[in-house]
């Protein structure tokens, strides 16, 4: 999963120990993420998928499953970033300290119905910013409750394995990447320790 988080470079010490910990979260839950900050533990996009995405004209936001913003600190570009990940129907997570105020204009854009499934408003205390983080995440790989698969990921086998794949699909409803996805599903579901992390963010 891509994930671009975008908070003011400018904001006092504390709040770049908070976005330090965004990240640190994110990364942990398995996420690259892409951001405007200048800080450790970013992923980007290759300099062949920038060149990629440069020449077909196409936005960044278009290429990351969803977007996080922090303004406890206001930033100059969250509106542009709000409505372009809207038109690109990406889920966007909005993340305010708890004494401050919401801007009123996405307030009003929470009253239309599509805009509302897209984005998520929320107050944060540092004890809940780690749950609202999980949350989102699980938000993005399960909307409505079914997960459908979305991301394309490059794998390359030898003609051992995909001869073992065609015999284990051969007779079945089954193509080989959902085999895989299947397989893969199942390893999450007997993973113990990535069990008890998601279960630790749940109950916290």
């Amino acid at each position: 999963m891509r994930i671009y988080f975008a908070a003011d470079n400018q904001a006092e010490s504390r709040l770049q120990q908070r976005f330090s910990h965004v990240v640190d979260v994110l990364n942990s839950a398995g996420v690259l993420v892409m951001s405007n900050l200048a800080q450790r533990n970013l992923s980007s996009f290759s300099g062949q998928d920038l060149e990629k995405i440069s020449q077909s004209g196409e936005i960044l936001i278009e290429k990351v499953d969803g977007l996080i913003i922090e303004e406890t600190k206001p930033l100059a570009e969250s509106g542009y970033l709000i409505a372009i990940a809207l038109a690109y129907k990406k889920p966007i997570l909005y993340l305010i300290e708890e004494d401050k105020p919401i801007n009123k204009n996405l307030l009003h854009l929470q009253t239309d119905k599509q805009a509302a499934k897209l984005l998520h408003l929320e107050h944060y205390t540092a004890g809940s910013l780690e749950k609202e983080l999980i949350d989102f995440l699980q938000a993005i790989e399960q909307p409505g409750g079914r997960e459908f698969p979305s991301i394309k990921f490059t794998l390359r086998i030898t003609s051992r394995i995909e001869r073992y794949l065609q015999w284990k699909t051969h007779n079945t409803k089954l193509s080989k990447a959902d085999y895989l996805r299947n397989m893969i599903e199942d390893m999450i579901a007997k993973d113990e320790g990535y069990q008890r992390f998601i279960s630790r963010q749940e109950e916290e």
